[in-house]
């Protein structure tokens, strides 16, 4: 009971220099059988957890506390909440929590905890204290997110980097693995196929560089494998820097399991229907003019999309999107014209040239610098297949109406 009310109170004191804005933490002394952990969670079933999540234990069984420090946290209630995390302007926060609270809630979702214990002097111990608690002040505690530089793994080290300059090294060359960006994501979107399309439709190219080991541990797991391999000066000696990691809890297994209608199935069978559509138009000498404008109109909507994702954002993983090539969205306002039998001129250039791009890119698909989700292979080919039909179709028709004029002699 004691400990507990020893634990509120501290929470309760950190609340209260929140407000106060001015108290110092660094002049709270960890006792010497303080405890300061690196805390890994595992992928949980959501896309928003499947990457998993690292925070930072400090157990204090002296001074009767034992609180997570969490960067992974935010505000629902910020104004404009929605607008700025579709923007990229949304703050993340360095959050305290209760550790078996914290567990808990986790053991809940069948997700499992690990815990490495940093392997620091008493006097490592407190100038790392100094800086969790520094950092946790209201003028130092918010910062942008960005889920491959600057995250809840990211911060962890980054702050012992900097508590420690010069100290500490990370081995990884084992990370050396010639892997991309979108590859180590990709590693845990196995679960998460529509996850998978929607992230490979928004993010652009720069996340097909290949990331260097260090980049690695923005995901938790390689952050504990970077910690598990890294050591700190000690004395003038190199020490590892954190003790064996060990299991706090671990879930049921979980069977791999995503459904059958992947985002390929689901457009591979909308291609057959597309191929099946323009046979039966070419047999019967029509068009489906409806089915063409709704298409292009739909496609040009998501590469608006695309487009302010790319300009009208400050996320940095959305520039350089090649997706654009088949959701040029240019194609909404030609949509509102495909609804005609009789096509303009321009229209009917204009749909040649979106048959010519949809074929170089098919043809270069391999080649170019960012790697194409499977899905947008058949609406790529269905695009280009009605872009290509429409163009023939409106010369046919152009030329049927066009009749022989007949001399008549005296």
């Amino acid at each position: 009971m004691r400990n507990y009310i020893k634990q509120v109170g501290l929470v309760l004191a950190f609340c209260l220099a929140s407000l106060q804005g001015w108290a110092q933490f660094e002049s709270y002394q960890l006792s010497p059988q303080a405890k300061i952990s690196l805390i890994t969670c595992s992928s949980g079933s959501d896309l928003y957890a499947i990457f998993g999540h690292s925070a930072v234990r400090v157990n204090d069984p002296v001074n009767g506390f034992d609180i997570v420090f969490n960067y992974g946290t935010f505000d629902f209630d910020e104004p404009n909440f929605y607008l700025k995390f579709a923007q990229g302007k949304l703050k993340y926060k360095l959050s305290i929590a209760d550790f078996n609270r914290f567990v808990y809630s986790y053991t809940m979702e069948n997700r499992s905890v690990y815990e490495q214990e940093m392997n620091f002097t008493q006097e490592q111990k407190q100038q790392y204290w100094d800086f969790l608690t520094n950092n946790y002040l209201p003028a130092n505690r918010f910062y942008l997110y960005d889920f491959f530089f600057d995250n809840c793994a990211t911060r962890i080290r980054d702050g012992v980097e900097a508590t420690f300059p010069n100290q500490v090294r990370f081995n990884i060359n084992e990370f050396d693995e010639d892997m991309s960006f979108r590859n180590l994501i990709d590693l845990y979107l196995g679960p998460q196929p529509w996850g998978d399309f929607g992230i490979d439709l928004a993010l652009g190219a720069r996340i097909d560089q290949e990331a260097k080991p260090y980049e690695y541990m923005f995901l938790p797991d390689y952050l504990a494998k970077g910690f598990a391999n890294a050591t700190i000066t000690q004395n003038g000696q190199s020490k590892p820097l954190v003790r064996k990691m060990e299991p706090l809890f671990e879930r049921e297994p979980i069977p791999f399991t995503h459904g059958f209608f992947t985002p390929t199935l689901v457009f591979w069978l909308f291609f057959a229907i597309v191929l099946a559509l323009t046979i039966g138009d070419l047999i019967q000498r029509r068009r489906s003019r409806v089915f063409d404008m709704v298409f292009f109109f739909f496609t040009g909507l998501m590469g608006i999309i695309l487009l302010l994702l790319w300009f009208a954002t400050d996320h940095q993983a959305t520039a350089n999107n090649f997706n654009l090539l088949w959701a040029i969205p240019t194609h909404i306002v030609a949509a509102f014209f495909l609804r005609h039998n009789a096509l303009p001129d321009w229209v009917s250039k204009y749909m040649l040239g979106t048959a010519a791009v949809a074929a170089i890119l098919l043809v270069f698909w391999p080649w170019w610098p960012q790697m194409f989700h499977t899905a947008f292979l058949p609406i790529t080919l269905a695009l280009g297949l009605r872009a290509a039909y429409t163009v023939w179709f409106s010369r046919k028709t152009k030329s049927e109406t066009i009749k022989p004029q007949v001399k008549h002699s005296i």
